[in-house]
């Protein structure tokens, strides 16, 4: 069991009691989406309604995804998630796509990484809305070595002297499997590497479904190409289609769906 560091919970606790008493005023029924910016939660009426069947070579994340939230929805155990790899593969698009699945069952709050210290100011709100399920979403969130600020998350995260409402999962993406990295210098100190290097990935463990993103190869992305075609109505043969979008591979860096979209947006 983890060690508790009684500073970081004096610290945590204060948040609390410097939130708690400021109500946000929210009509949930407004809309299913909803941004966390500022400390102002702010209904977001148009937002994106991503349909999972346009989101090609991710099935088995897509499919882990969608259980976990089902049974979430459910009532039943369900874990944090992190989507973590490689850009442009669709971790954010597959996390906003359990709107579009699981409509109005769901509320999705996003929070932007400055606010994520001030996620204490949405949980009595949560608190109250026993019948809603929600959904926290950090999106593009990584920490860097020096930053503390992943162990006062962490806590959030765990609830600390208080339980996070059971209504409520923290969906993250990342670009980085750990969301901090480890590094060889975190060696040096022999004494204390294993200490050092534990707390860092302490803060993953706390997500039990962790799914992985990885590059696509070029028959996944001429797939994802022909899908944005279609969508996009592209009239070119396909033979010229291909080379084109192979060729705009090379300016781009990347093969993956972004890099397809963003070809297809070109012509």
């Amino acid at each position: 069991m983890d060690k508790i560091d009684f500073r970081l919970l004096n610290s945590v606790l204060e948040k609390i009691d410097r939130y708690l008493d400021k109500e946000i005023d929210v009509d949930f029924s407004e809309t299913n989406a909803f941004l966390f910016f500022r400390q102002k939660l702010t209904p977001v009426k148009n937002f994106s309604k991503v349909n999972p069947d346009l989101l090609i070579g991710i099935d088995y994340q897509r499919d882990k995804l969608i259980k976990n939230t089902a049974k979430f929805i459910d009532g039943k155990p369900a874990n944090h998630a992190v989507l973590w790899g490689e850009r442009g593969t669709g971790k954010s698009s597959l996390v906003k796509s359990m709107l579009y699945i699981f409509g109005d069952k769901l509320k999705m709050i996003q929070v932007l990484k400055e606010d994520i210290l001030n996620i204490f100011k949405l949980l009595p709100i949560i608190y109250k809305e026993k019948n809603l399920r929600f959904i926290i979403f950090i999106d593009d969130l990584s920490f860097e070595s020096e930053e503390q600020d992943y162990k006062e998350f962490k806590t959030i995260i765990d609830g600390g002297l208080f339980d996070i409402p059971e209504n409520l999962l923290f969906y993250v993406t990342s670009n980085k499997k750990n969301l901090i990295p480890v590094k060889f210098s975190d060696r040096d100190n022999y004494t204390r590497a294993a200490d050092i290097i534990d707390e860092k990935l302490s803060l993953i463990d706390r997500f039990g479904l962790k799914l992985g993103f990885f590059k696509f190869d070029k028959k996944t992305y001429l797939k994802i190409v022909d899908k944005y075609a279609d969508i996009y109505r592209i009239k070119l043969e396909k033979e010229k289609l291909y080379e084109l979008a192979l060729e705009y591979t090379s300016e781009a860096g990347s093969m993956n769906g972004r890099t397809a979209l963003n070809f297809i947006k070109s012509l």
